[in-house]
């Protein structure tokens, strides 16, 4: 037996060689085949593209439009400015202190401990 797969191996080795090499030829001509087909996609894209024609520019509505902006900017900058006045804050900020320094403002938080129990290093077993 062992004669037999000394004698099979070398051939079966060259086979799958064979083999490996003609999947990796076709699996290239596929690749070639598409890269092909995308690029000719491509290319009648491209044609499509450039046998359009630019859009015509209607100049006349193009100067209607300009004018109206004209218009809307001068109505814009002839609007009288009316300033604003701020808030009075001194109101705000008496509230505020009188809150602070009045002794009803909220207490802070409550101690974590609760009177009467002990750490549990002071309890004995």
């Amino acid at each position: 037996m062992a004669t037999l797969l000394h004698h099979i191996q070398p051939w079966m080795q060259k086979s799958i060689a064979v083999s490996e090499a003609r999947m990796e030829r076709r699996m290239e001509g596929m690749m070639d085949r598409k890269v092909q087909a995308v690029n000719k996609r491509l290319d009648a894209f491209e044609l499509r593209v450039l046998e359009r024609s630019a859009p015509a520019i209607d100049l006349s509505a193009l100067q209607a439009d300009l004018a109206s902006l004209r218009t809307d900017v001068d109505i814009i900058l002839a609007a009288p400015s009316v300033e604003t006045q701020a808030a009075p804050t001194a109101l705000a900020d008496e509230t505020v202190l009188d809150a602070l320094f009045s002794g009803t403002a909220e207490e802070g938080p409550a101690p974590t401990h609760a009177k009467g129990k002990r750490h549990r290093s002071h309890r004995t077993e």
